[in-house]
């Protein structure tokens, strides 16, 4: 019975039950410190080794030439992590393209390749904790932070685009085959043009305007098509002279409609360096005449310009000359801005010079001189090729090297170097003379028609016709590199160039041609319709006799004229604006240091 009411009045005892509900609330208050003390500190801490991870990313990047991994730690012991939390540096090369996923966008490289512009860092350590400790049995928790960092050091230049002299009545036969209407500028409007710099922003705004682009809207402006008429006008627009504004004047009246891509202009390659193209493009200067001269080169690409010269050479009635410019390759503008890797070639050229001679020169010969027939020079003006492969913002001294280019040594058939030219005696295929995508190739030259003979016998007369073909390669590019300093670079006023020089000049080559003629006699004795039974060997004896005569003299009246005509043809090419055997690359602007978190 007392057992009974002791249990009745325990359960309805209700003192003590505070200490209960204490000791639970408790329990869940340590959670919630623990959730907001601990979270908040862990968030804190996990910032704090992200911004260490950030900047450590940025000192590797910055260093990538001298101990990016020794620059890392340094940064990250200078915030008070020790060497250790350092776990993963990786090096590679950043894309940013949008199309990747983002965990995909850096491709591991050796930190060895040229291309490589990024550095991810991965940084691991060990954060307190607190009120979380009673719950997780450990007084700490590993927190990991990773930072991607990029460096975009970029260069604009352009490569071939130095005038090697001017001739106003040349250009002016260019200018008006590509315009479709008769130009005349004296050669003092062509010197105003030379003389006028203009910045590369300022002409692309004006361009924009005349285009109806946005202004600033590079990438709009670079796929967009203009004429000359839009680019002697952009330059127009920029407010240059009094005598360039007379010569520009005259080809926006001209009407034109030829269109061109403004991307062969002016090329921006990579989707951060286009972010960066206000920043690059008023550092970056070019001469008018430049920019006009290589729309017209565009222009031109695959045409036919043919004149004729008055050369005033005794033998020679005249040189009638067909100019075919090449199409430059796809993705190489003018002016190119891009960074290691960016490849930039200039336009292939070929001259088809027909030599109208004077039958009165083969006098010497002591032969009867049927018909003279024009003697066929083929110039092949080869492509050149630089590609940027590496640029160095951290020099300091003035004689080190900033930006380095590849020039390479590899002739027509090569993908880099620069050759003087080819020059052939013989008759090309008019297709294989049109096709600029192929180096001319000296097993397809055939022999030319120089000279038809009479070769008097006893009882008859046998016509001969003489026939010439010659071959000679000049030089490729002497160095591998052209490397610009950081005084050449320390200003703009003019852009410091590089000649690009190959082992031989055109001087004298023709000359030297003749040395390698090869001549030939066309004699199909079946044609003359009689059987010449035992005489062959008589006739033999006779054409062999007049073959060695023909060997001997007719090599030495030609050099007698292709020395003079050498000259010629030099200042023919420096007319045009062509450098033959020397190619001008030319470094325009450095964007450096320009460097982007990626993570």
């Amino acid at each position: 019975m007392r057992i009974r009411a002791f249990s009745e009045r325990f359960k309805k005892d209700e003192s003590g039950a505070i200490l209960i509900i204490a000791a639970l609330l408790l329990t869940v208050l340590m959670g919630f410190m623990a959730l907001g003390i601990d979270v908040g500190v862990l968030y804190f801490q996990q910032k704090t080794l992200q911004t260490r991870a950030d900047l450590a990313a940025v000192s590797a990047v910055s260093n990538l030439k001298s101990e990016p991994r020794q620059r890392a730690i340094e940064t990250i012991e200078g915030n008070d992590l020790d060497e250790a939390s350092l776990t993963a540096i990786e090096y590679g090369r950043f894309m940013r393209d949008p199309e990747m996923l983002p965990e995909d966008r850096l491709a591991a490289r050796d930190l060895t390749d040229t291309d490589v512009n990024a550095a991810r860092v991965t940084l691991t350590t060990e954060a307190p904790l607190y009120f979380a400790q009673i719950f997780l049995d450990q007084d700490t928790t590993r927190i990991q932070a990773e930072a991607t960092a990029a460096r975009y050091d970029s260069a604009s230049f352009s490569l071939g685009s130095g005038l090697a002299g001017l001739n106003g009545g040349l250009l002016n036969d260019v200018l008006s085959k590509t315009l479709g209407t008769e130009i005349e500028l004296d050669i003092l409007d062509y010197e105003a043009l030379l003389d006028a710099n203009v910045d590369l922003l300022a002409f692309s705004d004006a361009l924009a305007t005349r285009l109806d682009v946005t202004a600033g809207n590079y990438e709009d402006l670079l796929i967009a098509d203009a004429d000359l008429a839009d680019i002697a006008g952009a330059l127009l627009d920029t407010g240059l002279g009094a005598r360039a504004t007379t010569a520009l004047t005259t080809i926006v009246n001209s009407g034109t409609s030829e269109l061109l891509n403004v991307s062969d202009l002016i090329l921006i390659q990579g989707e951060d360096v286009k972010a960066l193209a206000p920043d690059l493009l008023p550092e970056i200067t070019v001469q008018a005449l430049d920019l006009l001269n290589a729309s017209v080169d565009i222009i031109n690409a695959e045409r036919h310009i043919e004149s004729d010269l008055d050369v005033g050479i005794d033998g020679l009635v005249s040189v009638d000359f067909d100019l075919v410019v090449g199409e430059k390759e796809a993705k190489s503008g003018w002016v190119t801005i891009g960074e290691r890797g960016t490849t930039l070639h200039t336009a292939q050229t070929r001259l088809n010079l027909d030599l109208n001679l004077e039958p009165s020169i083969f006098e010497p010969l002591g032969l009867n001189i049927l018909s003279v027939n024009a003697l066929p020079l083929y110039i092949e003006v080869a492509s050149a090729t630089a590609t940027l492969t590496d640029i160095d913002c951290s020099v300091s001294e003035p004689d080190d090297v900033i930006a380095r280019f590849d020039t390479g040594t590899d002739p027509l058939n090569g993908v880099t170097g620069t050759h003087v030219a080819e020059v052939f005696l013989g008759q090309f295929d008019p297709p294989d003379f049109n096709d600029n995508t192929t180096p001319l190739n000296k097993d397809k030259l055939r022999p030319a028609d120089l000279l038809k003979i009479e070769i008097n016998l006893i009882l008859l007369k046998v016509e001969v016709a003489v026939q010439l073909k010659a071959a000679i390669p000049l030089g490729i590019s002497q160095q591998e590199q052209a490397e610009f300093t950081l005084s050449e670079v320390s200003n703009y006023d003019p852009p410091p160039s590089k000649e690009i020089v190959s082992g031989d000049l055109l001087t004298g080559v023709l000359s030297a041609l003749m040395n390698d003629v090869d001549i030939t006699l066309d004699l199909d004795l079946e044609l003359l319709g009689i059987n010449f039974g035992l005489l062959t060997a008589v006739v033999e004896g006779i054409v062999n006799g007049v073959l060695s005569t023909l060997q001997g003299s007719l090599p030495l009246i030609l050099s007698g004229l292709t020395s003079a005509l050498d000259h010629v043809i030099d200042e023919l090419i420096e007319g045009l604006g062509l450098s033959i055997g020397q190619a001008d690359l030319t470094l325009r602007g450095l964007a450096c240091d320009k460097l982007l978190l990626v993570r």
